[in-house]
């Protein structure tokens, strides 16, 4: 088990809108995702990294409405953690693999059942070794 820390930061509330078109889809594969909210949780690690194997890897899906080719996804079960006050909960990094956000080694992006994170902002991820790049 690897533990990266990292912090808590604001989105551009993008995923809120595409999760919800998109979920359908990842929860035919991933029924686990129907506990999680539809929105993700972004956080900037404290180190690089890199998912060479996730858990379940989807599509490619077209979302969109648009007809074009459709878009993959990865999901890697793992750990999420409040640092303060300590929340702990199974969750999933979602790696939608046309995000920008992918090109960034430092920016996850997590889907979790609805917490009650106060005023805190410190997390940690746990996730398996053998399915990383750090």
């Amino acid at each position: 088990m690897v533990t990266i820390p990292g912090k808590i930061v604001r989105g551009l509330g993008a995923a809120s809108q595409t999760i919800r078109l998109q979920m359908p889809h990842l929860a035919r594969v991933c029924p686990e995702l129907q506990a999680c909210k539809t929105a993700t949780i972004n956080v900037i690690l404290e180190c690089q990294l890199e998912v060479a194997s996730p858990d379940f890897l989807v599509g490619p899906i077209e979302w969109t409405g648009s007809g074009g080719p459709g878009e993959l996804f990865g999901l890697l079960k793992i750990r999420f953690e409040l640092v303060d006050p300590k929340v702990e909960t199974d969750a999933w990094l979602y790696i939608p693999y046309g995000s920008p956000h992918r090109l960034n080694p430092y920016y996850a992006e997590i889907l979790a059942p609805t917490l009650q994170r106060g005023d805190s902002s410190v997390c940690k991820i746990h996730l398996n070794a053998a399915k990383l790049i750090v």
